[in-house]
């Protein structure tokens, strides 16, 4: 038998349990090295990319976009270009992966395969148009035009791509994931230039050979009525789609499936044009499995709000002196950009160290005290929420706090940070007031026992003595654990923060 290699899902963090595939980055027939970016894959907050462990060609996608792998699960083969198809089906069915103790320190995983969807393996006639052609008019020149390219956001295989035709990534426009330049970018920039290369050509009238699972279906979550009707009609349930309640196979899952494995012969042009959906009668609508992120945030905060007796406090805060400290301090530096709430990080921070009993972490059995406060910051994402943690936070300045801040959000933006850039944390704060909310209630994360909603900034009139006077007031809306933290001493935590907000040199002692 010729030499077959396995491409599998690494294991990024000793935390992570799972994996999402987002994206392949390869093509069946490309050729690969050891250190190739193959694909992304999603965790439960992060997206990362796969690199290859082995070179030769990529032969077999295995696992297809929306598929969550177990650690070491089969993403691809790798073969010689003589091996035949027989040989790679015999190696496929016969992949059991390494446990979780014999994976590489890089590898990742990924939940039950029970949540597969159902794939159509369409062997697709190609047609290779033309050998590549090296770029030689003005247009193709241009595009090597610029500076030094090596810090451009792109995948490992569009910088080779790059390479070979002589491309500079600055004079590529990326679409790829994260704002980076993929393989596709790189060859529409250079066709885009009058440029030739080799291309694919999919042949949309060739038929597409349903594939069939053979596995043990037995752990795939589905109803009872599903269950007894694959049975009845031969369909593994590793092949139908979930679209059920609670994450199950249902009746009407089993019934696509046996539509399309032992219906009419399925064209890839009807996959393409959507005609096998339209064919199952179903209401229009689009439906998107939650990602990794979405799955954990649900998780996470489904559990707080069952487990954890949130109490809330709300008091407002004067921030004219800030707002006014603020302006003199970016104006004596010019390379500093404080923030109202990078003053906020640092006022949650010193109150948290005055009240410590509030700068918690409960797992439902023990109790966490903690010397410094490690404040996580709420960024919104295109995909969910991630709270990076801003560690040391009461030892920090407040051009330190702003630094780190802007550099978490951006490698957050970015899918670039670590697990242990956002698990954990002593205490979250949570800011919509870019929005104009003038104030809300927000959940706590867990283990925290804590979690601050800021509002808008907005001019109220306010007592002042006997007189009234106009101020710029934030309303600030903390959630307490009522299991750790008691309603005193959450009282005594609000007024130390006000304290500290509303007179700001306090936090430059």
């Amino acid at each position: 038998m010729s030499a077959i290699e396995a491409i599998t899902v690494p294991k990024w963090g000793l935390t992570m349990t799972e994996g999402t595939l987002t994206e392949w980055l390869i093509d069946e027939g490309d050729l690969v090295a050891v250190g190739d970016a193959v694909a992304d894959m999603e965790t439960s907050k992060i997206v990362n990319t796969v690199e290859s462990n082995v070179a030769g060609t990529f032969r077999r996608i295995v696992a297809h976009p929306g598929d969550t792998l177990e650690i070491a699960a089969l993403l691809g083969v790798v073969a010689d270009t003589d091996t035949s198809e027989e040989e790679i089906d015999a190696f496929i069915q016969s992949y059991v992966p390494e446990s979780v103790a014999q994976t590489d320190l890089l590898g990742s995983g990924s939940d039950d395969t029970a949540e597969a969807a159902t794939h159509v393996d369409a062997h697709t006639a190609v047609k290779e148009e033309s050998k590549p052609q090296a770029p030689t008019n003005a247009a193709l020149d241009a595009l090597a035009d610029g500076e030094d390219d090596s810090d451009v956001h792109a995948s490992r295989y569009a910088r080779q791509v790059a390479e070979q035709y002589n491309v500079n990534l600055h004079n590529v426009k990326a679409t790829g994931r994260n704002n980076r330049i993929s393989k596709a970018d790189v060859i529409a920039a250079i066709q885009a230039a009058g440029g030739h290369i080799a291309a694919v050509v999919v042949d949309k009238t060739a038929t597409a050979e349903p594939h069939r699972s053979t596995q043990n279906d037995s752990k795939v979550k589905a109803t009872a009525v599903a269950r007894r009707l694959a049975m009845k009609l031969g369909i593994n349930l590793y092949d139908c789609r979930v679209s059920g309640s609670h994450g199950r196979v249902c009746k009407a899952d089993v019934e696509a499936a046996n539509a399309l494995l032992n219906g009419a012969p399925v064209t890839l042009a009807a996959i393409a044009t959507g005609a096998i959906e339209q064919a199952q009668a179903t209401p229009e609508f689009e439906e998107t499995p939650m990602s990794g992120m979405r799955k954990t945030i649900a998780s996470r905060l489904q559990e707080s709000k069952q487990q954890a007796p949130h109490f809330r406090l709300v008091i407002d805060c004067q921030i004219d002196q800030l707002s006014a400290l603020r302006k003199q301090l970016n104006d004596a530096h010019p390379g500093v950009k404080i923030s109202v709430n990078d003053f906020i990080v640092k006022a949650t921070a010193m109150a948290l160290v005055k009240s410590p009993e509030v700068n918690v972490q409960f797992d439902g059995e023990n109790i966490r005290r903690f010397k410094h406060a490690d404040v996580s910051v709420a960024v919104a994402l295109e995909s969910g929420l991630i709270t990076p943690i801003v560690k040391k936070a009461d030892a920090l300045n407040l051009t330190e706090i702003s630094n780190e801040v802007r550099s978490l959000a951006t490698r957050a933006k970015a899918g670039t940070l670590q697990p242990d850039d956002f698990i954990g944390g002593t205490f979250c704060i949570s800011n919509l007031g870019m929005f104009g909310i003038k104030q809300f209630d927000a959940i706590i994360n867990p283990p925290q026992a804590g979690i601050m909603a800021v509002g808008a900034g907005e001019k109220r009139v306010v007592v002042d003595g006997n007189d009234t006077r106009v101020a710029t007031v934030v309303t600030l809306s903390a959630s307490f654990d009522h299991r750790v933290v008691d309603g005193a001493v959450g009282a005594q935590f609000m007024t130390d923060l006000k304290r500290f907000i509303e007179n700001p040199a306090l936090m430059l002692a």
